[in-house]
């Protein structure tokens, strides 16, 4: 496997090195990021975390959630011999509509699914991965991972301590206008943006320490008997940095989006993921070259 190196900046230690030869991947029911970074010869290693079954794999049906493959439950938990999982990885990709963070299955409202929100030790493992010096990307519904770890970084809408309160965005296209140097270089000063489900994740504001790197004009309606809402200038992207670590969150989904804009998006937030991919090609080139 190809050795993957970013240099993330530590407070009060200059630079750390975070070695990215590790990516675990975790597969939701609306995202999968997986598929661009395999496009990128970027390695990774899946884990299943289907509520359901994959939007975007509608002919592959799925009767039991987990069957056959690792899981998230077991990303996030202890080992047999005592290790934890994630400890093995530098860097966690979470697709929106993993289960376990929300309150209830979107399909059926009676059916909790909250179960990864209330196992504490697997959650306080996610945080402690990040603030060690791991690499966290989180897309759309997951957020409720920010909301437990860091409450602050982030103000989502609604009640913070709702499940899923946040999930209000209207379905349609947002022209964001990019607000980081590096992704205006990579994009230009706006890109478009495809939200092919209502109900996305609304961001209203964020902590003092906490770049937003997109910003657009959206709606989002508050409950089905309320008129939709206009909000302008919210947050689409942010990014920030808890002890060693980093963490990038999008209101919008990876797959849906233009490749190349997801490539750029990837690339350009996801600090020392540019090295790695050149790394990558570098060796692809040296092989076929027989050298």
């Amino acid at each position: 496997m190809m050795l993957m190196v970013l240099l993330g900046c530590a407070p009060d230690q200059g630079f750390a090195e975070l070695k990215l030869d590790a990516l675990a991947v975790v597969l939701g029911d609306f995202d999968n990021v997986g598929d661009t970074l395999l496009g990128m010869n970027v390695p990774t290693q899946e884990f299943e975390g289907f509520i359901v079954q994959a939007t975007y794999e509608p002919d592959e049906e799925r009767t039991q959630r987990g069957e056959g493959a690792t899981t998230v439950e077991g990303l996030l938990g202890v080992t047999t011999d005592g290790n934890l999982q994630v400890s093995v990885f530098n860097g966690v990709f979470v697709n929106s509509g993993t289960r376990g963070l929300g309150a209830y299955q979107y399909n059926n409202a009676l059916q909790a699914d909250n179960s990864l929100l209330l196992d504490t030790e697997s959650m306080d493992h996610a945080c402690n991965f990040v603030t060690g010096g791991g690499t966290l990307v989180v897309s759309d519904w997951a957020y409720e991972m920010i909301e437990y770890c860091w409450p602050d970084a982030v103000e989502f809408y609604g009640d913070d301590l709702v499940p899923d309160a946040a999930q209000v965005g209207i379905a349609d296209d947002v022209l964001a206008d990019v607000k980081d140097e590096a992704l205006a270089e990579a994009l230009g000063t706006n890109v478009n943006l495809a939200y092919n489900y209502t109900a996305w994740t609304v961001i209203e504001g964020v902590g003092a320490d906490t770049e937003v790197l997109l910003t657009g004009d959206l709606e989002y309606q508050p409950s089905a008997d309320q008129l939709p809402v206009e909000l302008d200038g919210a947050p689409l992207m942010v990014r920030f940095r808890p002890g060693r670590g980093q963490v990038v969150y999008t209101t919008f989904h990876w797959a849906i989006q233009n490749p190349s804009v997801t490539e750029a998006l990837l690339l350009q937030s996801v600090e020392g993921l540019a090295g790695a991919v050149e790394d990558d090609s570098d060796t692809t080139d040296t092989e076929a070259s027989g050298a």
